[in-house]
């Protein structure tokens, strides 16, 4: 069915049920970021193939909103298509919600699946239609009533997070999230996040694309450790993993039965997160105590373990990554290979290592304008060639069984104009004005933002996006709590030792080009250290100079280790701290990763990484 097929059956259901707009929104029962091709009914109507939006339907109107980064995107994936774009962010745009509350008649009915929707969304948006004594219903699935050839739901197996990569047994995780839920008060614990459960249960698996996470439910109390799962992703050695772990299974739609006989008591649960449709089965009579998930502020700092995997991770990408640069500035743009046909390349790269199991999202590679869409993706339709000039950006990242990367550089094919390079030298000023900065324990992400940012704003610039983002431990490449946003509804995380987020600032000139530049970062004490010595990571304790005050500072350790492309730095514009970070960090890029290179691709790596000398 094209796009005006399926609005026209859209609205003959919606006629039948009384049902004046149904909301179309981006998400799964476990309120992913990336989810499964079985629950992309927004993308399924509208034909908007990105991975944030949200559809209305209307009798007369069809509408998609979606933010900065997808703007153009969206613009080409819903021409020629009734739907009209509403560019989320921008002044006058109302958001989906409010833009109903304004346009519906009063008393109007708009549905919502459920089974998709969080419960404190659902209760948000009841709130605000109330004055207009609007109805929200919520247990009426209009979109599987038309998308008859829907996808199942996935059905990878699943497998077990070895103790060597996790340093923590699951019995232990689970042990430590009951013991906050006996300071709580709590006497049962629900999680639908994948993110987590993959973490508490030490397993991974193939459902999600690019993420190693397996549709499940938990359900825990202080005997009982329940994993609601399709059996048929289970084989025999993880049976037998999770019974040494006291880990129950039951299947995967069972987890409403579960919930629906709950005995009275204490429930702790993030409705942010868990669906309307799982509240609406909890009895009257438990309480639900609406807290964070205890292993999604858990995992949020690494152990030991997990900090040393992610360190070689870094090192390993760090070195595909390199090696990719190289071929596409001395072979791929020589040839005039096209977007996709060099992406290859770098899949080769990291499928040399056994510990590679797939990149971490889709790879976006993106020359000239192209790179100016934050999100874009080449496809056989829409594409372009690589030239022996401009500029060409790769975002990229791996999941390795020891760690997760996130990767973005843009690099430089030939002759640069003196615009593009003082946008690539500001978007680096940016990127150094952060990474280099010492700060105190308890700093939030969004004066964290601020400092990077700032650079921009000093030349009338800014990007339409945050600053940075955390990532999983082999699982999703955006996971919070922290993060770098100059949205002060998600600066409330502080930061702290051992967690990890990217720096990645950018210059976007829509029409021309693209630049972003993108490390991984651990949080360390600041006299602390992260190196590899004879062939060990270890951790180099110093003197601690910033702690006189009694203050506790820390500061940002590089996980990344790839040059920044030396033809496309104005060193004039930098100042001579700047100029310092810069040679210092190359200097790290020698140590972890020169070793690894030979031949032409070590001189590669010598030359970009020569320091600059200060008024040079």
């Amino acid at each position: 069915m094209n796009v005006e097929t399926k609005l026209e059956h859209l609205r003959a259901k919606m006629k039948k049920y009384r049902i004046d707009a149904c909301y179309i929104g981006t998400g799964d029962p476990h309120n992913s970021e990336y989810i499964a091709e079985h629950f992309q009914a927004r993308a399924w109507l509208s034909g908007f193939k990105g991975s944030a939006g949200t559809a209305v339907v209307t009798a007369s109107q069809a509408l998609l909103w979606t933010d900065g980064r997808y703007h153009i995107q969206a613009i080409r994936d819903l021409d020629g298509t009734p739907f009209e774009l509403m560019k989320q962010g921008f002044p006058g745009v109302p958001r989906p919600e409010e833009w109903l509350k304004l346009t519906l008649p009063y008393g109007a009915r708009i549905a919502i699946d459920g089974f998709l929707l969080p419960d404190a969304t659902a209760r948000s948006m009841e709130k605000l239609f109330s004055t207009r004594g609007m109805e929200l219903v919520t247990d009426l699935d209009l979109i599987s009533l038309i998308w008859t050839d829907r996808p199942p739901l996935p059905s990878g197996k699943i497998y077990e997070h070895k103790l060597e990569f996790t340093g923590r047994e699951a019995n232990d995780k689970i042990a430590e999230v009951r013991e906050k839920m006996r300071n709580d008060g709590a006497d049962y614990a629900l999680y639908v996040g994948l993110d987590d459960i993959a973490w508490l249960m030490n397993f991974r698996g193939s459902d999600v694309p690019n993420n190693c996470v397996a549709l499940a439910f938990v359900l825990l109390t202080s005997e009982k450790a329940m994993l609601f799962i399709d059996e048929n992703k289970i084989d025999r050695d993880m049976l037998d993993v999770f019974s040494r772990q006291g880990i129950e299974l039951r299947d995967y739609h069972a987890i409403f039965d579960a919930l629906s006989e709950l005995q009275e008591g204490v429930l702790v649960a993030d409705t942010s997160r868990v669906s309307r449709a799982m509240v609406e089965v909890v009895p009257k009579d438990i309480k639900i105590l609406e807290k964070r998930d205890y292993p999604y502020l858990m995992k949020a700092v690494l152990n030991k373990t997990e900090l040393l995997g992610q360190f070689r991770a870094g090192v390993r990408d760090s070195i595909a990554v390199t090696k990719y640069l190289y071929y596409i500035k001395h072979e791929a743009a020589l040839q005039r290979l096209n977007e996709m046909e060099v992406t290859d390349k770098l899949h080769e790269l990291r499928a040399t290592s056994d510990a590679f199991i797939i990149e971490s999202f889709p790879t976006i590679s993106a020359y000239g304008a192209n790179a100016a869409m934050m999100h874009y993706m080449a496809t056989p339709e829409h594409h372009s060639r690589l030239q022996p000039h401009g500029f060409y950006l790769v975002d990229c990242g791996s999941q390795t069984y020891d760690g997760t990367t996130d990767i973005t550089r843009t690099c430089s094919l030939g002759p640069l104009t003196h615009e593009e390079k003082v946008d690539y030298t500001l978007t680096l000023k940016s990127h150094i004005a952060l990474a280099s900065l010492p700060f105190l324990e308890g700093a939030c992400g969004t004066s964290l933002d601020a400092v990077a940012r700032s650079v921009m704003w000093r030349h009338g610039l800014d990007y339409k996006c945050g600053t940075g983002h955390g990532f999983g431990f082999v699982s999703g490449v955006h996971e919070g709590p922290q993060r770098l946003t100059n949205n002060p509804h998600y600066g409330d995380y502080y930061f702290r030792e051992n967690i990890v987020i990217t720096i990645e600032p950018g210059v976007y000139r829509q029409d021309k080009y693209g630049i972003r530049l993108e490390n991984d970062y651990v949080v360390l004490r600041a006299n602390m250290t992260l190196a590899t010595r004879d062939g060990d990571i270890e951790i180099i304790k110093e003197p601690d100079k910033l702690n006189e005050s009694g203050d506790r500072f820390l500061r940002f350790q590089a996980l990344t280790f790839v040059p920044f492309d030396r033809g496309a730095i104005l060193p004039e514009l930098l100042s001579a701290e700047e100029i310092d970070w810069l040679n210092a960090y190359h200097a790290s890029v020698r140590d972890e990763i020169l070793p690894y290179l030979e031949g032409d691709e070590r001189v590669f790596l010598i030359k970009e990484t020569e320091p600059f000398v200060v008024g040079s």
